[in-house]
């Protein structure tokens, strides 16, 4: 007997940057208002991995990760960038993000980020939105790989991750 295939599960994370601890605790609140509860959450930290963002956001950049606790379809997943999106242009001041939102999933395998620009190891999925295995998770542990960014190169963001996937097969094993 052949069983239909189960599909994929995974939890929405978002990685939040602002020079603004305030904003990042009300943008988590505004997502949660779309998403659901936080499951989990990080704590707040320097984003000092690169100065990638400081030309736009300034100096003192934060960053916090949640992970929200109701699975995602994976077929619409998409729209949780276009969405993210929506929220960051709302925010702006004088043409420039006050906040950046990164979403993304925490499955089984790895942690895969959704993207609006493209690339060679992304796969395009709908209306300008490309998503990319950032991290991988083998065993117990992440899997760097060329294009993992500076910040999900650090052990303790690292630990992070896997505390999300552990939420998840606690989720699933939950649901058999």
């Amino acid at each position: 007997m052949i069983l239909p295939p189960r599909e994929p599960q995974a939890l929405l994370i978002c990685g939040l940057l602002s020079p603004d601890s305030k904003l990042i605790k009300s943008i988590e609140q505004t997502l949660s208002d779309h998403f659901g509860q936080v499951a989990l959450r990080s704590e707040v930290m320097p984003f000092d991995w690169t100065d990638y963002y400081n030309a736009e956001m300034g100096e003192g950049i934060l960053r916090r990760w949640v992970v929200f606790s109701k699975p995602i379809n994976l077929l619409q997943s998409w729209e949780l960038k276009l969405k993210t999106c929506e929220i960051e242009d709302g925010l702006k001041q004088d043409g420039k993000r006050t906040v950046n939102i990164d979403p993304g999933l925490v499955r089984l395998d790895g942690l895969w980020l959704f993207s609006t620009k493209p690339a060679g190891h992304r796969t395009y999925l709908d209306e300008g939105i490309w998503i990319e295995l950032t991290v991988r998770f083998l065993k117990e542990r992440c899997d760097e790989l060329p294009w993992t960014y500076p910040d999900h190169r650090d052990p303790g963001v690292q630990l992070f991750m896997l505390k999300a996937r552990e939420l998840l097969k606690k989720q699933l094993s939950d649901n058999e």
